[in-house]
């Protein structure tokens, strides 16, 4: 085939590439004006039809695109893209099917992989590698390097004789290219044309939900993998109020989505969607097309991903409320619901300190990055998805065992986890050493490391590098959860470490009585089906009764004041979803409460209901809820200046409404009062 220059059929302006690709490319700074020429000018010199060498350091890793750009094609013929990005996704397409990399016979001929370029001009100061070579036998071009400071080149390789290609340095990793797959030249154009002719395919809502049945991901996750994996959090909308409108997504659910789909890397979501779209194009647009799409995704999903375990939509929403969690809503859902399916819970993480290249120091690697945060977000979630999801749910169900497995871990005794330093900026091992009586060299890690370390069993700290301004960053704390213990190397721990907010903090509490409570609760099966922990007339039937005696109120009111005495949040919607009442009767209720004078009506910030109890206000942010100050002893939260600054950690609901009781019971004198004139009379 002929791989002459090319220009696409319509008008485009190619610097919105990035943001047209976006979630698609890496490296979005070197996706600028004149990429599109550089897959032809690639493309041209490793057939021989062009003789000089293309330019380089445009398009960052664009080779994951061979193969894989049924992915463009399927976002291009989505309906939600704007004029200007479809625009440049559809010239993308036409470009690239005048190359090689669109020709199922030349990607057999081909292989990626990373080299190191032999030094050609050392003793000159010219750029000293050749990175375009070709002969008889194919030609190699190393589009840029890895961004490591290394030699390391990524390439892309044509063989055209029987002989291997030429090479212009060490190959260090090769693989071949994905030769057959949807994206032909024939296919391409007829995409494009269709398009362009039809405009973008129509959207099925059921094919969305038939997607998010067979794979479990969320409604939204789902929605936002049908339509091409649009970016709508970071950096470019992708998504605009109509497009969400059309798709039934409120914001909150998109970003959700986003959050859930983040955790593919731009070559999963390649790979993923490659291959899916229907051998005939027009397919798209015709009555059963975007069914048909949806299973070929799921099938796709299910063969890299797996198929979660299925999560009630009701379900979804509860987790949706808590964007704080460092999860996707949907993905927290899953670990709960079947944690054996988690492998950072079922197998123990290499956490072997190896070199960091930011600070110079050590750090646990990927897998214990990963584990740290898995661990976060089990602590954080535990005591909403114990609150706020009813008896017999799914995910609710799975705590006990989630947490089971979780310790497991915590106890293997090679595990290391990251702590935070206490005022810690500046010292040196050497400092350090006399506090740790008896420790050695740290030497376990994964690889050498530059920079002095010392291990206690307990406690490895690796001295870190120096700042842009010259000075020396805080050293690398980390200790062993298997080998904490109330033991001297444990209280030495717990004085060079920040304990409020630290890995530390999350093992003491994954560990400690209140966990175990909350495992017990779930377990006995306390509650009716469908019932909430939150509802005071299940989980603690005799403090509403104290507080109907004590008050004269009903039990509806005795309930609502409980709530509101005692729960983080207890906003409106989550009031009438524990309690199971309308909006009218819910009213109602408050209207007593008022009339009795223990709560006030008013109208707060980010509160989410109208009644409050009397007193001072903390207000809160994205992460931390407003609340009545004095609540901050009772739920563990640190209020600066009437303003949250920590989670609330609830506990078991029924200690908790028992508490709440004890502490504010004082401040009825005056409903008893009122109660008891009223049977005077």
């Amino acid at each position: 085939m002929s791989h002459a220059p090319m220009h696409p059929a319509q008008p485009f302006d190619e610097k919105w590439i990035a943001p047209a690709l976006n979630g698609f490319i890496e490296g979005a700074g070197y996706w600028r004006p004149g990429t599109l020429a550089v897959f032809t000018q690639v493309g041209n010199y490793l057939t021989g039809s062009g003789e000089e060498a293309p330019e380089r350091y445009l398009g960052w890793n664009w080779h994951q695109f061979i193969g894989r750009c049924g992915a463009v094609a399927l976002r291009a013929s989505s309906f939600h893209v704007q004029d200007h990005l479809r625009a440049v996704q559809l010239a993308m397409l036409e470009v690239w099917a005048e190359t090689p990399f669109a020709d199922p016979e030349a990607r057999s001929r081909m292989r990626t992989g990373v080299l190191e370029l032999a030094d050609k001009d050392q003793d000159e100061h010219k750029d000293k590698d050749r990175y375009a070579v070709r002969t008889r036998d194919g030609a190699m071009v190393a589009l840029h390097g890895l961004g490591t400071g290394q030699d390391g080149q990524r390439f892309v390789e044509l063989r055209t004789g029987t002989a291997p290609a030429p090479t212009s340095g060490r190959i260090t990793a090769a693989e071949p290219v994905p030769a057959a797959g949807w994206d032909t030249p024939e296919r391409l154009r007829r995409l494009v044309h269709l398009v362009r002719q039809k405009g973008p395919a129509p959207w099925d809502r059921a094919a969305a939900a038939l997607l998010a049945e067979r794979t479990g991901l969320s409604r939204a996750g789902a929605a936002l993998l049908l339509a091409g994996v649009p970016d709508v959090k970071y950096g470019y909308q992708g998504l605009d109020a109509e497009a969400r409108k059309v798709m039934g997504l409120k914001q909150s659910d998109a970003e959700a989505g986003e959050r859930e789909l983040l955790t593919l890397r731009v070559a999963e979501r390649l790979d993923l969607l490659a291959d899916v779209l229907p051998a005939d194009p027009e397919q798209l647009w015709l009555e059963g097309g975007q069914l048909a799409l949806a299973e070929r995704i799921a099938e796709a999903w299910a063969r890299q991903q797996g198929v979660r375990p299925a999560v009630p939509e009701s379900t979804l929403v509860v987790a949706t409320e808590h964007s704080d969690i460092r999860m996707a809503p949907a993905a927290v859902c899953a670990v709960f619901a079947d944690p054996a399916r988690e492998p950072r819970l079922t197998r123990d993480p290499d956490t072997r300190l190896r070199v960091n290249s930011i600070s110079g120091g050590g750090w646990e690697g990927d897998e214990g990055f990963r584990f740290r945060e898995l661990l976060a977000v089990v602590c954080d979630a535990v005591d909403w998805v114990y609150a706020e999801l009813p008896e017999g749910d799914p995910v609710r169900r799975g705590v006990p065992e989630t947490l089971r497995l979780l310790r497991e871990r915590l106890a293997h005794p090679a595990l290391l986890l990251s702590a935070r330093g206490r005022s810690l900026r500046g010292r040196t091992v050497a400092d350090l050493l006399p506090g740790f009586p008896g420790a050695q060299p740290y030497v376990d890690a994964a690889e050498p490391l530059t920079h002095p370390t010392l291990d206690d069993g307990l406690v490895v700290v690796s001295e870190a590098g120096f700042d842009r301004r010259g000075e020396r960053e805080a050293p690398g704390v980390y200790f062993r959860p298997g080998r904490y213990a109330a033991d001297e190397r444990s209280r030495r721990l717990e004085s060079v470490i920040d304990a409020e907010g630290s890995h530390l903090a999350l093992v003491r509490r994954l560990r400690g009585p209140e966990f175990e409570r909350i495992v017990q609760r779930i377990t006995e099966g306390a509650l009716p089906p469908g019932g909430y922990e939150s509802d005071p007339r299940l989980s603690a039937p005799q403090v509403v009764e104290e507080v109907v005696a004590a008050t004269g109120l009903d039990t509806d009111a005795a309930t609502l004041y409980l709530q509101l005495l005692a729960l983080p949040v207890p906003t409106d919607r989550r009031i009438r979803r524990f309690n199971r009442w309308t909006a009218a009767h819910h009213k109602a209720v408050a209207a007593t409460l008022v009339e009795a004078g223990v709560v006030v009506a008013d109208r707060r910030a980010r509160a989410g209901r109208g009644m409050f109890l009397p007193g001072d206000w903390a207000s809160g942010d994205k992460f931390y809820p407003p609340m009545e100050t004095w609540k901050a002893e009772l739920l563990g939260v640190r209020i600066i200046g009437r303003k949250v600054y920590s989670r609330p950690v609830a506990g078991p609901l029924p200690e908790l409404f028992a508490r709440a009781w004890r502490m504010r019971s004082s401040a009825f004198p005056t409903v008893t009062a009122a109660h008891a004139s009223a049977d005077a009379e």
